[in-house]
C-alpha cells in the first residue's frame, strides 16, 4: 500500500526546492496538483536545455524527475475565477506547498495567517531563501547563492590556495532542503492526527546549507582554518593520482586501526610504516610528518591503476572508492548498484531515447523495488478535469 494514498497536496512552486518534496509525495501515494502560471509555466521545464536536454511534452527527463505524475493546472491567480479554483482546492487539501515570497503571498491572500484562519486543520510547507526574519530576508535566495554560497560550501571546499571556486553543484542545495521540508511536513502530519489542528511548516535553503555544513564549519569558532589544502588536510583523507589518470580517494577516521591495511595496499616501505611517526595519529598529525606522507602516497599511487589500488584497499577494510564522474554511475559496476536498489530507472521516451531517471532513493519493504517514473503533464493539462472538480 502507498503510504500517502489518501493525501492531497497543492503546489504552488517553482524551481526545485517545495517540487521536490511534491515528488516525494507523489511517489509514495498522495495526489499532487501542481499550480503553474500561464502560458509558460514553471521556469524549469525549460532548464533541461541548459545541459544539452530535451525539453518537450514528452521528452523532459529533467522536469519529469521531480514533477512526474502531478496533475496540472495553469492559473491565473489574478482571475477572481482562476482563484475561486485555487482556494477550492486548498479548502479540500491536507498540504499548501508553495515557494512564493511572503510577500506574494500576502498579495494573494495565500499567505498562512489567512489560510489557517479559514482552513484550521491544513498544513502549510513553505520554502524560503533566507528564514522568516532578518536582514536577509526578503532577498532573492537561489540554493547557489542561499544555500552554497553564504555558508562557505564555496569557498571553503578549495583545495588549492587562490583557486577559483568551484562550481555550485545545480540542484542540491534545493532537493537537499526539498527533502528537509517533507520532513516537517510528515511530522505536522503527525500532529494534527493527535490535535486535529493545521500547522506552518517553513524550512530555508540558507539555514539547511547552513545545518548540513555544520559539522565542520562549527570548527571555525575554535580557530580551525579554512579552506584546506593536501599538506593541512588528512593524508590518508583525500585523492591520489593514478597511474591510469583516475584519483583513488579515501577517508579514513581511525587512523592506527587502518594505517597497516592502507600501507600495505599502496606498497609503502616496511620502515615507514612501523614508524610511529607515520603509524599514529598524533604523528601524522604533525606538519612535517604530513608533508613527507602526501608527497610519499602521491609518488606511490602513480605507480599503480586506481581500480586495482581500489580493491586492494577494500580488501583491508578502508573506506574507499575511485572519484567517478557524473557519467559514470550510468555504467558498469555503479550502474549496477543504483538499478538494484532502485535510485535508478531506466525510461525509454516516444523518440526512442532510453535514459536512466533517479528516483526518490526511500525504500518501504511493503511496497519492494518499483520503477516510480510517472511522465510529467504539460501546462495546463487537467485545467478541464480540474476546473470541473473544483470550480463550484
Amino acid at each position: 500500500m502507498k503510504p500517502l494514498k489518501d493525501l492531497t497536496v497543492v503546489e504552488l512552486t517553482t524551481y526545485w526546492t517545495a517540487v521536490t518534496t511534491g515528488r516525494y509525495f507523489r511517489a509514495m501515494g498522495a495526489r499532487v496538483i501542481k499550480v503553474e502560471t500561464p502560458p509558460g509555466g514553471d521556469f524549469c521545464r525549460y532548464f533541461g536545455k541548459v545541459y544539452k536536454m530535451p525539453i518537450a511534452n514528452d521528452e523532459n527527463p529533467s522536469y519529469d524527475m521531480y514533477n512526474g505524475g502531478k496533475e496540472a493546472v495553469a492559473l491565473n491567480l489574478k482571475d477572481p475565477e482562476h482563484m475561486k479554483v485555487m482556494l477550492n482546492m486548498i479548502s479540500k487539501a491536507d498540504v499548501f506547498l508553495t515557494s512564493t515570497r511572503e510577500k506574494g503571498l500576502v498579495k494573494l491572500g495565500l499567505d498562512w495567517k489567512t489560510l489557517h484562519a479559514k482552513y484550521p486543520k491544513l498544513i502549510m510547507g513553505h520554502v524560503t531563501g533566507w528564514g522568516l526574519n532578518g536582514p536577509k530576508k526578503d532577498d532573492s535566495g537561489l540554493d547557489a547563492v542561499a544555500f552554497f554560497g553564504a555558508n562557505g560550501l564555496l569557498t571553503d571546499t578549495l583545495m588549492d590556495e587562490g583557486g577559483s571556486p568551484i562550481y555550485s553543484p545545480t540542484g542540491m542545495g534545493d532537493l537537499t532542503t526539498g527533502t528537509m521540508l517533507a520532513v516537517g511536513v510528515l511530522a505536522a502530519l503527525h500532529n494534527r492526527d493527535v490535535t486535529g489542528e493545521g500547522e506552518y511548516v517553513m524550512c530555508s535553503l540558507n539555514g539547511t546549507g547552513s545545518w548540513v555544513s555544520s559539522a565542520v564549519a562549527s570548527a571555525s569558532q575554535y580557530g580551525y582554518e579554512w579552506p584546506r589544502n593536501a599538506f593541512n588536510s588528512g593524508p590518508l583523507s583525500q585523492g591520489y593520482l593514478c597511474k591510469d589518470g583516475k584519483y583513488f580517494y579515501s577517508m579514513v577516521n581511525e587512523h592506527e586501526r587502518l594505517w597497516p591495511a592502507y600501507s600495505a595496499a599502496l606498497g609503502l616501505p616496511e620502515e615507514m610504516r612501523k614508524d610511529p611517526r607515520y603509524a599514529s595519529r598524533d604523528g601524522q598529525l604533525q606538519p612535517d610528518n604530513r608533508r613527507f606522507m602526501v608527497e610519499t602516497i602521491r609518488e606511490y599511487a602513480k605507480k599503480q591503476d586506481s581500480e586495482e589500488l581500489y580493491r586492494k584497499m577494500l580488501a583491508g577494510d578502508v573506506p574507499c572508492c575511485v572519484l567517478a564522474k557524473y557519467e559514470d554511475r550510468y555504467h558498469g559496476e555503479m550502474l549496477e548498484q543504483q538499478v538494484s536498489n532502485g535510485y535508478l530507472s531506466e525510461h525509454t521516451y516516444p523518440s526512442g531515447k532510453s535514459v536512466y531517471l533517479n528516483q526518490m532513493p526511500i525504500y518501504f519493504e511493503s511496497e519492494g523495488f518499483k520503477d516510480l517514473y510517472e511522465r510529467s503533464h504539460a501546462v495546463g493539462e487537467d485545467n478541464e478535469a480540474i476546473f470541473k472538480e473544483f470550480g463550484e
